[in-house]
């Protein structure tokens, strides 16, 4: 039986593995469905950049060494979550959610949020079949390089993680 990837803290020796993985499978979800000035835009040092704030608050998904997944907390929201192209379709995205969503409830967070980039389909029904319900679309910021003010039509998906006070 093949081993199952660990999901585990994010360590500063997976920098350049997770910056790869978030770099090919962020143009594959959504480089059809941003600007394209957007899009050109998200070369591997532009995620490199952005990884930086987000250290702190991601797990990732380890099989013998190979980052296959991550996923990025920010305050009350999963900020990130990616997976491999060869891990999809495993379940992998699945538990990486689930790990996510159970460290926001050890934070204390009872409401959660992820945001969906309108046209992210397959992102789309993942969400949603995994529970979490779309409050609708607005115009939501989108990170840039150089802090200039982009926006873009997102879902907000919310879920509420614990019902406990």
């Amino acid at each position: 039986m093949p081993n199952a990837p660990i999901l585990r803290p994010y360590r500063s020796d997976d920098r350049a593995a997770v910056v790869r993985l978030w770099h090919d499978a962020w143009h594959d979800g959504h480089g059809s469905v941003l600007p394209a000035h957007v899009v050109a835009e998200r070369s591997p040092e532009s995620f490199d950049l952005r990884l930086g704030p987000l250290e702190a608050g991601t797990l990732v998904a380890d099989l013998d060494g190979n980052v296959l997944g991550f996923a990025a907390i920010e305050g009350e929201e999963i900020d990130q979550l990616y997976v491999a192209a060869e891990a999809r379709g495993t379940g992998l995205a699945a538990a990486l959610l689930a790990a996510a969503e159970a460290e926001l409830v050890r934070r204390g967070i009872r409401d959660a949020a992820i945001q969906c980039s309108a046209g992210n389909d397959r992102a789309y029904r993942f969400y949603a079949r995994a529970g979490w319900r779309d409050s609708g679309v607005r115009q939501a910021p989108i990170w840039t390089p150089d802090g200039r003010h982009e926006t873009h039509p997102t879902h907000i998906f919310v879920k509420q993680l614990s019902s406990q006070d």
